[in-house]
């Protein structure tokens, strides 16, 4: 028999025999009394406890097998690696290491700055890139997964057709290892994948239907068509606008706005970002219900209008040769880093989809029919009843967001390797590399690095929780 096997023998033993007799010499049970004495036997560790440690710290005794489990795979390892941090050495074994004390600090922190990561030693300058493009990448991630997450929640939270089935389809990539998700991917984005061939095929069919005769105008005529439905639409509900339909509004503005590019005119990049922020502020203004909504509404029909008039769509659907690009190893471009953030929200926002339809699930109904009763619009009770009363639930999914984006490494390794260059460069993969990789393994190094962004994720999980609670005092 295993050791295992001889442990859970026992323990059996114990249990039976020993809660028989003390059950026994406590109390007497009579023959048709024999499933009274089976159930207090299945107690007798409850009951035993309360006798021996009294009935207030019973919580406590039932809490401290998980405990020493939790120390033993948790505690524990932290400490050993603090101590590791401390030590130098190519051994694995702690007492075959020498003390060095702060000296594996004192080389990430020898930099003359350390936004200047090239200022550093070699430790540091690796250590720093790969902090610096954690935390950007955990600035645009944490927010996007959590919005995206959101409303998805609030789309499959609603009575629609298929609920189930959207559920499901959200979630399933939660499932998949980040292997799968890393060759899928790969599929798609390398220079001849699934992407470069639909834009390629599209490139062709627009190209070509812009040499027709009149194209620039049927499109400018059937676009005008779309954008009048669309603010009628908006505008038809008397004094509020809504919010659904100005978001498709904005959509079509932003995509007008880049395209008749205005800023041009001035020699001026950026018409794409203006477009979008002007079309997120007018779906903003809209959305807190400014008094100023409805006329501010008609300016930007009237810009449409004459965005419209400036457009020449033969320029614009004149891609000309459609050239592949490999969007994970192009340098100088920003695509590596988006497709991460893609690829990141895409696989792991079923898992706090699923937490947020919780909270949203247990918010009262009633709260909702007394809204609909005072004639509160939609996005109001969004506002007032929906993101207050799931800010606990949103708190805890951005905390857990974010310690899992500080702790991104397999999409990475595995589409990018942290390049091109050290553009996607992350934290971890460093760990990764200086204990595992290189010729001469450096576990000290490592260690000292993890010990330094556990600290780092520590003052921001505690900065949102205080920052969560003071809101909600308010």
């Amino acid at each position: 028999m295993t050791l295992g096997g001889l442990l859970m023998a026992a323990i059996g033993v114990l249990w039976i025999g020993g809660g028989t007799i003390w059950l026994l010499t406590r109390r007497s049970y009579r023959l048709y009394q024999t499933p009274n004495f089976l159930m207090d036997l299945v107690g007798f560790p409850v009951e035993l406890a309360q006798s021996v440690w009294g009935r207030g710290s019973v919580p406590y005794a039932l809490l401290l097998p998980n405990m020493l489990i939790f120390g033993l795979f948790t505690f524990a390892p932290m400490i050993l690696n603090f101590y590791v941090s401390m030590t130098d050495g190519t051994s694995i074994l702690l007492f075959d290491r020498p003390w060095v004390g702060l000296a594996k600090y004192s080389e990430i922190f020898n930099c003359d700055s350390i936004f200047e990561p090239k200022s550093c030693t070699n430790a540091g300058y690796n250590f720093w890139t790969g902090m610096f493009n954690t935390l950007w990448f955990v600035l645009f991630q944490v927010p996007i997964l959590c919005i995206v997450a959101l409303i998805t929640a609030l789309v499959v939270n609603k009575n629609i057709r298929g609920r189930g089935l959207w559920r499901a389809m959200f979630f399933y990539p939660v499932m998949l290892s980040p292997v799968v998700i890393a060759n899928i991917w790969n599929w798609v984005l390398h220079r001849k994948g699934v992407l470069n061939e639909a834009i390629g095929g599209a490139s062709d069919t627009l190209t070509g239907l812009a040499g027709l005769t009149g194209f620039d105008m049927v499109v400018t005529v059937l676009l005008a068509v779309v954008l009048m439905i669309v603010s009628e639409r908006a505008l038809r509900g008397g004094n509020d606008v809504s919010l659904a339909w100005t978001t498709i509004f904005g959509l079509l503005f932003a995509l007008l706005f880049t395209w008749a590019n205005p800023l041009s005119l001035l020699d001026l990049p950026g018409s794409v970002w203006l477009g979008t922020v002007l079309a997120v502020a007018l779906g903003a203004l809209v959305s807190i219900q400014n008094r100023h909504a409805r006329l501010v509404f008609y300016l930007y029909c009237i810009v449409a209008a004459l965005l419209l008039l400036s457009i020449q769509f033969d320029a614009v659907f004149d891609f000309g040769r459609f050239r592949p690009v490999n969007w994970l190893v192009t340098p100088r471009t920003n695509w590596p880093f988006f497709w991460l953030v893609f690829v990141f929200t895409w696989s792991h926002m079923g898992f706090y989809m699923l937490i947020l339809l919780a909270g949203l699930q247990a918010i009262p109904s009633d709260l909702y029919e007394a809204a609909k009763m005072d004639a509160t619009s939609a996005p109001r009770a969004f506002w007032r009843i929906t993101l207050p009363l799931v800010m606990p639930t949103l708190t805890v999914v951005v905390v857990l967001s974010l310690i899992r984006s500080f702790q991104i490494f397999d999409e990475v390794y595995l589409l990018t390797g942290g390049g091109p260059g050290r553009e996607t460069y992350m934290i971890v993969q460093n760990f990764y590399e200086v204990a595992f990789t290189n010729n001469v393994p450096d576990y000290g190094q490592a260690a000292t690095g993890s010990v330094l962004m556990a600290v780092v994720i520590a003052v921001f999980t505690f900065f949102q929780l205080w920052l969560t609670r003071r809101q909600s005092q308010l």
